[in-house]
């Protein structure tokens, strides 16, 4: 099962560097990798619509104590990086307009519409590595690798490469990650996780 340290060493190895054991040692390869590994992670989620990264919930209604041309108000769900779409209890309803905004009187970020009961679909923030798709791991690693880069071996021509390596590996996955949700969605097999 990958690990968070299998993660930053494949980053590591990305850049010739020399594999950690923990990100608590004493040396600048853990502290960086300790210091951008959420981050990147993340943003890299942030980037498709990951299908084991995606989620359903049901919004949690609040009450809207200011007059808005929004009728609903929903606290926005805990663990989403990203909100694909919102939508009514039943799932046939078509996709709603949304609004997404910090409201300062609540200290929170809300969504908005004009749905009773409703539902969002997201990429949420997946804590456990074991749950990542390979694809995913490899992304992932490399994007650390081209964070991590500049500041591990100076080195601006091996970032560029990196980088480049990354945004090609983003790309496959990302095609391979639309086939199978093409196929989950065609009735082949169901992968929603209920929140």
């Amino acid at each position: 099962m990958i690990s968070k340290i299998d993660i930053c060493n494949m980053a590591l190895a990305h850049l010739g560097q020399e594999p950690i054991s923990s990100l608590k040692q004493d040396n600048e390869s853990s502290r960086r990798c300790d210091l951008f590994y959420e981050p990147v992670k993340r943003e890299v989620l942030r980037t498709h619509n990951w299908a084991f990264a995606a989620s359903i919930a049901k919004l949690a209604l609040l009450p809207q104590n200011t007059s808005s041309e929004w009728s609903y108000m929903y606290a926005y769900p805990q663990d989403c990086l990203f909100l694909r779409r919102v939508f009514g209890a039943d799932n046939n309803l078509p996709n709603t307009a949304f609004k997404e905004l910090y409201r300062q009187d609540i200290h929170s970020r809300v969504i908005l519409c004009g749905v009773a009961k409703a539902q969002a679909e997201y990429t949420r923030d997946v804590k456990d590595e074991g749950l990542f798709d390979p694809a995913f791991v490899k992304v992932f690693s490399l994007a650390l690798a081209a964070d991590l880069a500049i500041a591990l071996t100076g080195d601006a021509a091996l970032a560029q490469r990196t980088l480049q390596k990354y945004t090609l590996a983003l790309d496959e996955a990302r095609r391979c990650n639309m086939t199978e949700n093409f196929e989950i969605h065609s009735g082949k097999s169901a992968f929603w996780e209920e929140r």
